[in-house]
């Protein structure tokens, strides 16, 4: 399960400088939008602001009088401000009213005589900022042996960072009262870092693990994370590729209960992103588990009593297995918009089934000789027969075995729903499935063969997406997840929601595919890079050379369509790259990713299949096969 503390999210400070940068990109959008240096701690934000145009800048001499600069949230001294307005640049202040109050205070005091002491981390932006307000001449404490630069007869003024420990202060404070030294205080650390900080700690005294979340060089997470790891085994974050890697290694428990905090400067939205995708992957993997315990079931029920035809049926059940299991945990999960339980399983098994069925036909039309990391069928066949003269009979074999799995499948469906009243529902809707991805499958088949064989043939890129709608989206997205909902009793209106709501997200998944199929490698695949070239598979990627970037087109087809080496293989990945192919699929791809999301957000249903739904589109965006 997952818990959240009571107070959690972007401080004030945080807000105000997000706020101020996307109303001026809004504000000024044929202007360059710079931030000098990180807005916050957080590259979430940064990486966010920088997908809108709005960059970060290090040296102040590379703008231009027409730029306009934000000064980050942490502050800057004195000389930064003198420097833009010596050289006329427009800036916009996005510094935190409380570091704004510190600098005010720190200004005054100098000016009247004090000497200024920092308790905060020297190389901390914040605190640079603050000593550029008494020009840069006060003492940094940082730790006890800081102490020896105080002189007992100054007079000083103490001030701290927003986010350091209350405990540094007192220490020093408790110290110079102790030796008699003069000094006057003002207390300036960050009130909303401070309740962030008790809140997660409260939680994390109930908690198995908490997940912290925040930037490398935030200060206040860091010290976060330290006080809820006090309590509790506690996991530092700072981006979710890291944490998406983590979270397929360590093992969490369906029963554990898990706490989700993040730093002053981090988002919920951020945070709500990382515990969905948890969630998700929690909810896979049982769910995955069962899938897998019915499949082997399900094996054990298909059998004959004739040698041959038994030993057929033997190589199917081999492949009929290992699978990802998502399209079975679809089923489940739309299930679960309704119902508890495990009444969606043998569904999610037999569909599972059909896929493995499927895949046989599909590895003969791609002549590919693995699937899931093992020999494909018709390979099977061949590795049997090969102190024969070989025709087509492997081949033949293996099509009649596909075929025989298609019509297992049917029984079991029939076998574990005959009595359910939305039987003919079902089956009627399973059959749609069917028909669409066949009927995909032609495409897939044929366009291939014209483009490559028919100079005169006009590609049409929505052909290429009627393919990525019926073999993919509706064949493993859509599809699937109405299933569950159907055995559910979902209202038509329900139906048709998702429907819409998920079709993006199908077509989103085949052009990471697509991506994936030639820029990823042959062991994390569990099937060649290379048979996508090789088959000049019709995609995206090649439309785009095709209709948009011609100049490409003859240097892509030297390799496009024929065998494959290392060396074609990365040229090919040269030519997408460079030709701006690569990029285009990645706009789109994320895109319809961003649509659905969108959909799944505003949307009223189950909280926790929202959740989970959400995951799941983060782990299509981030996954790596």
């Amino acid at each position: 399960m997952i818990y959240y503390p009571k107070i959690f999210g972007t401080c004030t400070g945080a807000n105000k400088a997000i706020n101020i940068a996307l109303k001026l990109k809004d504000e000024f959008k044929d202007k360059n939008i710079f931030i000098y240096k990180e807005i916050l701690h957080n590259e979430y934000v940064i990486n966010n602001l920088e997908k809108q145009g709005i960059k970060t800048i290090d040296n102040l001499e590379k703008l231009n009088k027409d730029d306009i600069l934000i000064i980050r949230a942490h502050g800057e001294g004195k000389s930064t401000y003198d420097y833009l307005n010596q050289k006329g640049i427009t800036y916009y202040d996005a510094t935190c009213i409380n570091v704004e109050r510190i600098h005010k205070l720190v200004a005054d005091k100098y000016e009247s005589g004090f000497k200024i002491i920092i308790v905060g981390k020297k190389n901390h932006s914040e605190v640079i900022g603050t000593n550029g307000w008494c020009n840069n001449t006060a003492i940094i404490i940082e730790n006890e042996n800081d102490y020896k630069e105080l002189n007992i007869n100054d007079y000083y003024y103490v001030v701290s960072q927003t986010t350091i420990s209350e405990d540094k202060t007192n220490n020093l404070l408790d110290y110079l009262a102790f030796n008699k030294f003069h000094y006057s205080v003002d207390n300036t650390i960050c009130n909303h870092q401070r309740l962030i900080q008790n809140s997660s700690v409260e939680l994390a005294k109930n908690m198995n693990y908490m997940i912290v979340i925040g930037g490398k060089n935030s200060s206040n997470t860091k010290e976060l994370y330290n006080e809820c790891n006090k309590v509790c085994k506690s996991f530092f974050f700072t981006n979710i590729n890291e944490f998406y890697d983590f979270i397929h290694t360590f093992k969490f428990k369906e029963s554990d209960k898990i706490g989700f905090t993040g730093g002053a400067s981090t988002s919920k939205e951020q945070i709500f992103e990382m515990s969905n995708l948890l969630e998700f992957i929690i909810y896979y993997k049982n769910t995955k588990k069962k899938i897998e315990r019915e499949m082997i079931k399900f094996n054990k029920t298909i059998s004959s009593s004739n040698k041959t035809i038994n030993d057929s049926i033997n190589k199917f059940k081999s492949i009929n297995s290992d699978g990802k299991c998502i399209r079975g945990t679809l089923i489940d999960l739309g299930y679960k918009l309704y119902k508890n339980g495990d009444y969606s399983i043998p569904l999610s098994s037999a569909y599972e089934t059909f896929e493995t069925s499927i895949l046989v036909h599909d590895d003969i039309i791609d002549n590919s000789p693995l699937r899931r990391g093992k020999q494909t069928i018709h390979e099977t066949y061949k590795n049997d027969f090969k102190d024969y003269i070989l025709d087509n009979t492997p081949t033949s074999l293996a099509l009649c075995l596909g075929d025989l799995g298609f019509f297992y499948i049917n029984n079991y469906i029939i076998k574990n729903y005959k009595k359910d009243k939305n039987i003919s529902r079902l089956l009627e809707y399973y059959n749609n499935i069917v028909i669409n991805t066949i009927k995909g499958e032609i495409l897939d088949v044929y366009l291939p063969f014209v483009e490559k064989n028919d100079k005169n043939h006009i590609l049409n890129e929505d052909d290429i997406f009627e393919i990525y709608r019926r073999k993919t989206s509706i064949y493993t997205i859509v599809g699937p997840f109405i299933l569950g909902m159907i055995l559910g009793n979902a209202k038509k209106k329900d139906i048709e929601f998702f429907e819409k709501s998920l079709e993006p997200l199908g077509i989103a998944f085949q052009i990471k595919d697509d991506i994936l199929g030639i820029f990823s490698d042959n062991n994390t695949l569990g099937k060649p890079i290379s048979s996508d070239i090789e088959e000049f598979k019709q995609t995206i990627l090649y439309s785009y050379i095709k209709l948009n970037k011609s100049e490409y087109l003859n240097e892509l087809l030297k390799y496009y369509g024929n065998k494959t080496n290392e060396d074609s293989i990365l040229k090919v990945r040269e030519i997408l790259t460079n030709s701006g192919s690569l990029q285009n699929a990645n706009n789109i791809m994320n895109s319809l990713f961003q649509e659905s999301k969108n959909s799944i957000v505003n949307s009223n249903i189950n909280l926790r299949v929202k959740n989970i739904l959400l995951g799941f589109i983060k782990y299509l965006e981030l996954r790596k096969k």
